[in-house]
């Protein structure tokens, strides 16, 4: 008879779940979580919107450089504001939604799988969520990705107890979920629910009215996210063409905009973002379901239902397909659990420990490449130079960690390596964070500004740099994603059309500082008469002082 997975953990242990969660996820998230500073593009340009609702105290309207940004709904804006505000303008602040949505994420793991499974399942399949390494770092990174994770998996486990059980009680909890996945990065969470929902309904030979007779959540869903679109409509007729088409349609359909990437791009990039763990994902997925097919039918339509939809998009980001990882990780804490617990059957570790052969070879190669590098790796050896020693530490926990399993037989090892993988991670993004940062290079300038003294960007600005100094840009014209708030707003005297306009303007001020690529270096002194300094550099680019003649 098989054992009811529930009953395998006491209740003081069951009880112990939730809070290891808590200070593992506390831990890894938020530990120096203000430490980096602030990257450029996607973090610099976050925290300045939201920054610029404070200094404009207007909540309904973002604004980046002083123009309606309105790329995206506003929920993560609000949040990040709400926080810059209560606990002042710093880094840890403006990444505390995303290391709480990472938190909030593997805690709902946990009781998802519980509904699913039982605590002791569940706990599994949290924790490897919680150590996947793409989890982590975007847990510490100011995106809007981790906070639509939250929203849009929590949405969509609700409508599945909800079908299932059924548990129609749980609707309305679904489409508030649903509400403010849309408020956080728009219809694409209402498409990705929408077709695992159906898939599965379907694929069960279920009713499809079970997913419409629902007036309330739908009324919830509808008042929650509609008087947003409504009013920024009314202030600004253009946008929902712009945000419906150019924003969504278009990236999905078409390869005018950036980000364009091959069919097969998330293949490698779903590997990397489940590490250490991904070496287990064709050990997990060609087992059969110990028990509850449904439930795995479910959670595997919903991670391959997202893979699959962003691999067809002709636009693509790498962490477009992070909430995918919540059903590999609860698919792989499943089977991890089930082994655990039936280790004297041979047939059920047989090809888990074949898999860890394979790990084991793959990540000592890893490691004697990385100390004796062939020529053709040397260019990416160096590149790695930054992460030094930290890279070297990671490689030798990733090559230690199947070889001791495979010689103790302890499958617990693996969860121990991907724990100490997770702790080298903080240390690796403050390195990178010296290379991807303006944050030094903000401090030189506040140390030589005036007050008054405009801040130029010449083809080029940042963010981060904005939010850092609080200043904003004046910009000669290029293509850049203020574009549409130009359109809105045509007559911004932050924007210059033309050099001749630059140097019209340069010319009334005593001082100058001047952001510029260093390969435009040369044309700016063309432009302009007069004496620079260069105060230092951040990536390929020089930041100047300028007095006219």
């Amino acid at each position: 008879m098989r054992s009811d997975p529930g009953r395998l953990a006491g209740p003081s242990l069951t009880g112990l779940y939730p809070l290891t969660l808590l200070l593992l996820g506390g831990g890894l998230f938020f530990w120096r979580l203000g430490s980096p500073g602030l990257m450029d593009p996607d973090e610099g340009r976050y925290a300045e919107i939201a920054r610029e609702i404070l200094l404009l105290n207007d909540w309904l309207i973002p604004h980046l450089n002083l123009l309606p940004y309105l790329e995206k709904p506003p929920l993560v804006y609000w949040l990040t504001a709400f926080s810059l505000a209560v606990f002042g303008l710093t880094e840890g602040a403006a990444r505390l939604t995303p290391a709480l949505s990472g938190l909030g994420g593997i805690i709902w793991a946990y009781f998802f799988g519980r509904a699913l499974w039982g605590p002791a399942p569940a706990f599994h399949g949290a924790f490897v969520l919680a150590t996947c390494g793409g989890y982590i770092i975007l847990s510490r990174l100011l995106t809007l990705d981790m906070t639509l994770t939250l929203f849009l998996n929590l949405a969509i486990g609700l409508g599945y107890l909800a079908l299932s059980r059924p548990q129609k009680r749980l609707w309305p909890w679904a489409y508030s979920a649903l509400a403010l996945a849309t408020l956080t990065k728009g219809p694409v969470a209402l498409v990705l629910a929408g077709l695992i929902w159906v898939s599965w309904t379907l694929l069960e030979r279920r009713p499809l009215r079970d997913l419409c007779c629902h007036p309330l959540g739908i009324l919830i869903l509808v008042g929650v996210t509609l008087p947003w679109f409504l009013y920024v409509s009314w202030r600004y007729p253009p946008f929902l063409s712009f945000f419906l088409w150019e924003q969504h349609l278009a990236r999905f359909l078409t390869a005018s905009i950036h980000h364009h990437q091959p069919f097969y791009y998330f293949f490698p990039v779903l590997l990397g973002l489940m590490l250490p763990w991904s070496f287990l994902l064709p050990w997990a997925a060609a087992r059969r379901p110990p028990q509850e097919r449904s439930h795995h039918l479910f959670l595997t339509l919903w991670a391959g239902i997202i893979f699959l939809f962003f691999s067809l998009s002709r636009g693509k980001l790498a962490p477009y397909i992070l909430p995918a990882l919540f059903p590999l990780a609860l698919l792989l804490g499943h089977h991890l659990h089930h082994l655990r617990q039936n280790l004297s059957n041979p047939r059920n570790y047989r090809g888990f420990y074949l898999i860890l052969a394979v790990w084991a070879l793959l990540a000592w190669l890893l490691l004697a490449f990385l100390v004796w590098p062939p020529g053709l790796l040397l260019p990416l050896h160096q590149k790695a130079a930054i992460l030094s020693p930290i890279l070297l530490y990671g490689l030798l926990i990733l090559a230690f960690t199947p070889t001791l399993t495979l010689i103790l037989k302890r499958p617990l090892l693996i969860f121990v390596g991907a724990l100490l993988l997770g702790t080298l991670i903080p240390d690796g993004m403050e390195k990178v964070s010296t290379l991807r940062s303006p944050k030094n290079l903000a401090a030189t300038l506040i140390s030589q500004r005036q007050p008054g003294t405009p801040l130029v960007g010449v083809n080029f600005y940042s963010q981060a740099l904005s939010f850092y100094t609080r200043e904003v840009f004046h910009l000669l014209v290029f293509p850049t994603e203020l574009d549409f708030g130009r359109r809105l707003i045509p007559d911004s005297p932050l924007f210059f059309s033309q050099p001749h306009d630059l140097a019209a303007f340069a010319a009334t001020q005593p001082l100058v500082f001047i952001f510029v690529q260093e390969d435009t270096a040369d044309l700016l002194r063309q432009w302009l008469s007069g004496d620079f300094r260069l105060l230092g550099r951040y990536k390929n680019c020089l930041l100047f002082s300028y007095k006219g003649k």
